[in-house]
């Protein structure tokens, strides 16, 4: 054992740094394009299902219709590709270290290449399902903690976990893939190495692991239990480091909520670093395993893996190879995170709370300072209502009448934009908030974009009003698309905002819970007072492929039971309690109160 681990170490660290570099890199490229074609075919197949949001009432219908099936298969082999040529990568660098050669980015990157394109010219399409199979094998832990976190894969989860024949099949998946993976593991370096057919490959692992598989199988389960260890001792220390930057930083009533928040994205860059040092770990354990084993079965001279000359670069080529990879990938992400990820996943995810007219409880609602508010209390959404001036503005106001947000008895519609720009809507709510002004709804676009999601309410003000035009022009103009609903108590409204713009999505308003008014294509989602919401709503909206927003929940009891009957978003007064209530952990907690006692 520990010539092996001593062995594995000398393979790794030599390239070790060009490889991460490479994997770091190759995955933020890779992935996040792949994460949009994902999503594009979701959509594909959601426009083609005639549903709006994916739930676990309407996924077994959704996943038979042909368009779906397609696309799952288009989307199996994307992902199966990329994974092949990070192999190819991995052995690259892997198979120049075992003969202590070093290689740059460049020459990893034209190896996974070669390596992959000379497996498609060869034909041996079976490696696609073979690595899949095996990053499954490699990366359990770390993808049983990403499904956890998708709705209706976590209640799936949850039951087969409960039952005994659940238990069972799942140790039985688990059984096979080792089963499979005793014999498959080292084919990669045959195929990819020794340039073997797929079944000549695979004769060829059986030969070299003949009488050492269970050895193999044992020591590369000790790599894992090292990595995974090191990465739960790694996120314990970040989430203490949060906690104690939460409590030096963080406002007290808002603490709970901004660290529950901030240790759940944590967890997923946890998540992608372990899945690099996954892969590192155990492609250089196999090499090792690879290269003792042919050495004892090998009759003919050792391999050259040094790369050809014209692979090697020089430096300046390196240095623009790594930035361009590097720029394109923060790009990418700068992107996503600036446009907003699609609406479609949200579904997926749990219940996400939406601030009601900002966070309205600590700041005069539907003002900046609301807005501002909503943001530092981690809201997923913030819910505004908007309604237009006597010019045309679009303004984001909640009462036709001033009187009580501003003191003033008129109409909004009456009044032009300068003339509300000089309203004080922020003394009702102390001294602190005077000066507060009403704000358009472009300056709502432009302060959220790409900082929080918006729900963005029309004011029924007639028929004849462009309203809906003009909010769906508004949103179009700032590319928020993505990042942004439209809600009504006016059907009418949201029908025009579809002819509009369809990609935008549209939820309606209801304050009582009667008809099949989830069948409308017209709308995406319902927006229900609490009260109404039952299980048999929730699930025939869901197999209807709508979703469930719900208002305005604020007691801690029915926060609970709403979560309970799987809604989607929950809108409330007080979104920072909503979050703590809802997805406090107690880890977190307990580390969080013991620092407030300790810095008293």
């Amino acid at each position: 054992m520990n010539r092996f681990i001593k062995e594995t170490n000398e393979v790794m660290k030599l390239n070790l740094r060009q490889l991460a570099v490479f994997v770091l890199l190759y995955r933020l490229v890779a992935g996040t394009l792949y994460i949009r074609l994902v999503n594009q075919l979701l959509r594909l197949s959601l426009r083609a299902a005639g549903y709006s949001y994916l739930t676990m009432s309407n996924m077994g219908a959704f996943i038979c219709r042909p368009v779906t099936v397609v696309s799952v298969l288009l989307a199996l082999a994307a992902g199966m590709a990329l994974m092949l040529v990070e192999i190819g990568g991995l052995l690259t660098a892997y198979q120049a270290s075992a003969y202590l050669r070093r290689v740059d980015l460049v020459a990893i990157l034209k190896g996974a290449l070669e390596k992959a394109g000379d497996e498609w010219r060869k034909g041996n399409w079976r490696l696609l399902p073979l690595s899949l199979a095996t990053y499954l094998m490699m990366n359990s832990y770390l993808l049983f903690r990403i499904l956890s976190r998708i709705k209706p894969l976590n209640f799936v989860m949850y039951e087969l976990l409960r039952s005994s024949g659940g238990r069972l099949g799942l140790v039985a998946v688990s059984v096979i893939l080792v089963v499979v993976g005793m014999s498959t593991m080292l084919v990669f370096f045959t195929c990819m190495v020794e340039q073997k057919s797929f079944q000549d490959g695979l004769r060829r692992s059986v030969e070299l692991l003949k009488r050492q598989r269970l050895r193999a199988v044992g020591l590369l389960l000790f790599i894992n239990v090292l990595v995974v260890a090191f990465l739960l001792l790694l996120y314990l220390v970040i989430v203490v480091v949060s906690a104690v930057v939460v409590y030096l930083f963080a406002a007290p009533y808002a603490s709970m909520a901004v660290l529950a928040a901030v240790c759940s994205r944590l967890e997923l860059v946890t998540l992608f670093i372990g899945g690099i040092l996954v892969v590192l770990a155990d492609f250089g354990a196999l090499t090792v395993i690879y290269y003792q084993a042919e050495m004892k079965n090998r009759r003919s001279a050792p391999w050259d893996f040094t790369p050809p000359y014209e692979m090697h670069f020089k430096r300046k080529w390196l240095l623009a190879l790594t930035g361009a990879m590097a720029g394109v990938s923060l790009l990418l992400m700068f992107d996503m995170a600036y446009n907003g990820a699609s609406p479609d996943w949200s579904a997926l995810g749990q219940t996400e709370i939406t601030a009601h007219r900002g966070s309205s409880k600590l700041a005069p609602e539907n003002t900046m300072a609301a807005v501002e508010r909503a943001i530092d209390e981690m809201a997923d959404y913030c819910e505004i209502d908007v309604q237009t001036s006597a010019d045309g503005i679009v303004m984001v106001c909640h009462d036709q009448n001033l009187k009580r947000v501003a003191g003033v008895d008129r109409r909004l519609g009456t009044m032009t934009y300068t003339q509300l720009k000089e309203l004080d809507v922020g003394s009702c709510m102390g001294s602190r908030f005077a000066g507060e002004r009403i704000p358009s709804l472009e300056e709502v676009l432009a302060a959220c974009k790409g900082r929080i999601k918006l729900n963005i309410e029309l004011k029924n003000i007639g028929n004849k009003s462009s309203l809906p035009e003009q909010t769906a022009a508004l949103v179009k103009k700032y590319g928020m698309e993505d990042q942004c609903v439209i809600t009504s108590v006016k059907l009418g409204y949201l029908e025009r905002v579809k002819r509009m713009n369809p990609n935008l999505r549209t939820g309606y308003i209801l304050a009582a819970a009667y008809g099949k008014y989830y069948e409308n294509e017209a709308i995406d989602f319902i927006s229900i007072r609490s009260s109404f919401v039952n299980k048999p709503l929730v699930e025939a909206a869901h197999e209807n492929g709508k979703a469930v927003h719900v208002w305005t929940v604020n007691s801690k009891t029915e926060l609970e039971q709403m979560k309970l009957l799987g809604v989607d978003n929950i809108i409330t007064d007080d979104p920072a309690r909503a979050r703590e209530i809802l997805y406090r952990e107690k880890a977190t907690e307990g580390i969080l109160e013991y620092l407030r006692m300790m810095l008293r």
